[in-house]
């Protein structure tokens, strides 16, 4: 999308933490990124009127994730609302990637940014099918929304790629036309694994955010550490990998970021290394 919409220059607001796709897109394009730190203080939303005047009369497009990778925060159609409203002062395009449409836990409400007044006039939404129905690696999803926008995109990929294998279309069109009955089902798979993790770390004496949705788990790390310390101390020590949360932006410093993607059982082994390992360097620290 910033290949076939920004020019050399031109700014793109881009989350901090944020999936290092964004950056690195903008960057293959030739543009400039302009950092919006995601703090936990703001509900990891951004705080759009800190943007200097001068950053947004350059910029072209804004990058938003909710729910996100790795930030699992949900935005508010309030928050949503002040987005449009904000892209239409200063002629800016919003990309919302809504990959994890379906993983949203607890009964929370799951806000598609399109569903707000006046989004399609500023913005697409991104969804794919790898996380929601499984079919990752099948490189498959849809965007709605902004026509031009749209017919841009079109046009840019029809001289760079093919489509997708036909039987995955059909997979597709399958999956998106079921009764979603799967879904439910998966959800509270991940639900019941977030709630061992969590709780398998909290009788370590890690107490960690319960995510509201993803397959991620976005946590403050113990004090002491930065995140690749204890990541790397995490792998030597207790043989967890966990991703440290500076690989994700400058604003990740601090955390780590946990997926869910395996079972429960073998998720509260993990929790149980990594209380282990927590309570072996509370031992070295205090010697």
């Amino acid at each position: 999308m910033a290949m076939a919409m920004i020019d050399p220059g031109d700014y793109v607001l881009v989350p901090d933490p944020g999936y290092p796709i964004y950056e690195h897109g903008v960057m293959i394009a030739g543009g400039s990124i302009y950092p919006m730190p995601l703090l936990e203080e703001n509900g990891y939303l951004p705080k759009l009127s800190e943007i200097p005047v001068e950053v947004l009369h350059k910029t072209k497009m804004m990058i938003i994730s909710y729910p996100g990778n790795p930030v699992t925060a949900l935005a508010s159609k309030e928050s949503f609302e002040e987005v449009v409203e904000f892209a239409k002062k200063y002629n800016i395009l919003v990309i919302h990637d809504f990959a994890y449409s379906e993983l949203i836990y607890d009964g929370n409400p799951q806000i598609s940014f399109m569903s707000v007044t006046g989004a399609k006039e500023v913005g697409i939404e991104f969804n794919s099918l790898s996380k929601t129905f499984n079919m990752a690696g099948c490189r498959i999803g849809y965007a709605v929304g902004n026509e031009e926008a749209l017919r841009i995109l079109a046009s840019f990929k029809s001289n760079i790629d093919y489509g997708v294998f036909y039987p995955i279309q059909m997979a597709a069109v399958t999956a998106l036309t079921s009764d979603y009955n799967v879904l439910r089902e998966q959800v509270k798979e991940y639900e019941k694994r977030r709630d061992v993790l969590i709780a398998g770390l909290e009788k370590g004496g890690w107490k960690v955010a319960k995510s509201p949705a993803t397959m991620f788990v976005w946590a403050k790390i113990p004090s002491g550490w930065t995140s690749r310390q204890f990541a790397f101390k995490l792998i030597e020590k207790a043989g967890v990998a966990v991703v440290p949360g500076d690989a994700f932006g400058t604003q990740g410093e601090g955390y780590v970021r946990m997926a869910l993607v395996q079972s429960p059982e073998r998720l509260v082994k993990a929790a149980e290394k990594i209380q282990n390992f927590l309570q072996e360097a509370a031992v070295v620290t205090k010697e």
